[in-house]
């Protein structure tokens, strides 16, 4: 969390939503000048994890889809990240994705983008399309 020191408040509070498992915790943050000090509401072991994670570098599998072209055809490829990027990387990852145009075809898994962003993660496919029977 990137405040200015004016406007970090003494005492602040922060709810998040744990999504570590099916109970989806709304946990609340007690920070105090910035700095976690408590949290409350964490339904199971790994909640209290995911609050400081998302609090301090929240991360998120990103979804997308890719244009590509076999023969005269051209459909679009569903892909993902292979792992979660940081939030603050999204909208960067988002534009090296739409940049992105494939020919010929591709198995599901395959690379589509190594290391996005220098972020370690891959963006893979998530579906295989042939190009004899290419069907988007």
């Amino acid at each position: 969390m990137s405040r200015y020191k004016s406007e970090i408040k003494s005492e602040e509070e922060i709810k998040v939503c744990c999504t570590t498992c099916p109970k989806e915790c709304v946990i609340t943050v007690h920070l105090i000048k910035g700095v976690m000090d408590r949290v409350e509401g964490e339904g199971c072991k790994r909640g209290k994890k995911f609050a400081q994670k998302e609090i301090t570098t929240p991360e998120r599998t990103l979804t997308s889809t890719v244009m590509v072209k076999c023969g005269d055809k051209a459909c679009l490829l569903p892909v993902k990240t292979a792992g979660p990027i940081p939030k603050k990387a999204m909208a960067l990852a988002m534009d090296a994705i739409r940049k992105t145009k494939l020919t010929g075809s591709c198995q599901m898994g395959d690379v589509v983008i190594a290391d996005i962003c220098g972020t370690g993660v891959d963006v893979v496919a998530c579906r295989s399309i042939k190009e004899e029977n290419h069907a988007c």
